[in-house]
């Protein structure tokens, strides 16, 4: 019994000295060590799902993808809900190079043009900028976490939430000028972002955002919220990334995507003369209400898109577009089942919002009405007035 007490007091006197000597770490200690960890960061998954909402139009974007340093290489596959509709793309980076899937074709760009970096969310320029603001962090712990959090409305967070910003618009805003004008004209309104660090190796582990803020684009105010949160894992664990064979093989440039051969009529045609670039029978709604006008007509050709809109003032417009099933169908859309034309749609509302489509003759019909005094079955009876 005795050798008992001595062998408990002595480990209970052992734990006593280990606690003595350990130094608690302070936020500064916590923020540099993380900085220093991702300098020799060799790769890690990353998961992001992030809810926007830009005056009252909500999208959904989940990002989940690889990232390797030395050599410099990102795989993501992207998909985006806006409007009910759902687009999925895939895009490596590989030596300065983009290969992105856009409408079941494979676009090479330039990355630098692009401007990618900010999907990296361990990149040492991101982190170190977050030394400039190590007084206004709070930090707690959490059993093998030390979790680092900022909040407030202070307008040098500018250049952490362009992080989020640029992510939410697929790229770097520096490689847009009009787009980082727009950026610079930024209001913060709240945000409260949360890091999460593992206590062991300081690698950031997650990040958790919620941005609250506006924009000035040519005098008007656009409101813009962003919430989520990004899942960093497999720590050094990813395989080299390769681009596919068939994305180099079957590559196009930007330019030949938007090249004359492959048009996209930007300038307004009449509903005659989109008539006359599709394969099938442009049909319009009869039932649209007299004050919404006319205002212009599209066709891409890449998709075989036709698309009409009438307008009656900002806030309330119409648009119909018609495409062939092979390019998009009524399986990439979200919305609740609605009978239409003698067929199953699908409806999806928001506030002073709704998008109504369905699939017809082989082609697809998509009659998305912005307006604050249309309702939904108002918009129902424009659908089946189709002529």
């Amino acid at each position: 019994m005795k050798k008992i007490g001595l062998y408990i007091t002595s480990l209970l006197l052992l734990l006593v000295l280990a606690a003595c000597g350990t130094k608690e770490l302070d936020k500064s200690e916590v923020l540099s060590k993380s900085i220093e960890a991702s300098t020799a960061l060799e790769s890690y998954s990353i998961e992001m799902d992030m809810d926007i909402d830009a005056e009252d139009m909500q999208q959904k974007m989940t990002l989940t993808g690889d990232v390797t340093n030395n050599p410099d290489a990102m795989y993501l596959n992207i998909n985006m809900e806006v409007f009910g509709m759902e687009m999925i793309s895939e895009m490596y980076l590989k030596e300065n190079e983009v290969y992105m899937s856009m409408f079941e074709q494979w676009v090479k760009m330039d990355a630098e043009a692009l401007g990618i970096s900010s999907f990296n969310q361990l990149n040492e320029e991101g982190l170190d900028q977050l030394k400039q603001f190590e007084e206004q962090f709070e930090m707690t712990e959490e059993e093998d976490q030390y979790i680092l959090t900022l909040s407030g409305n202070d307008e040098a967070f500018k250049v952490l939430v362009e992080d989020y910003v640029s992510s939410s618009l697929g790229g770097d805003l520096s490689a847009a000028p009009e787009m980082e004008e727009l950026v610079n004209s930024m209001t913060i309104n709240q945000i409260d972002l949360e890091y999460h660090v593992d206590k062991e190796s300081f690698i950031q582990t997650k990040q958790v955002f919620n941005i609250d803020l506006e924009m000035d684009m040519e005098g008007t105010k656009i409101p813009l919220k962003m919430t989520g949160e990004a899942i960093i894992s497999n720590i050094n664990g990813v395989e080299p990334i390769e681009v596919p064979a068939e994305a180099i093989e079957n590559a196009i440039t930007e330019d030949e995507m938007y090249s004359e051969e492959d048009t996209y009529y930007e300038e307004s045609l009449s509903i005659e003369e989109v008539q006359e670039l599709t394969s099938y029978q442009v049909v319009v709604p009869t039932a649209i209400p007299e004050d919404y006008v006319f205002t212009e007509g599209f066709y891409d050709e890449s998709m075989e898109m036709a698309t009409l809109s009438f307008d009656k003032d900002v806030d309330n417009w119409v648009m119909f577009s018609i495409n062939p099933l092979e390019y998009y169908s009524l399986a990439d859309y979200e919305g609740e089942e609605i009978s239409v034309r003698g067929t199953t749609g699908l409806v999806y509302e928001m506030e002073d919002y709704v998008n109504i489509t369905w699939e017809e003759n082989g082609l697809l019909y998509d009659l998305v009405v912005s307006s604050t005094e249309l309702t939904k079955d108002q918009v129902l009876e424009i659908a089946e007035s189709l002529q």
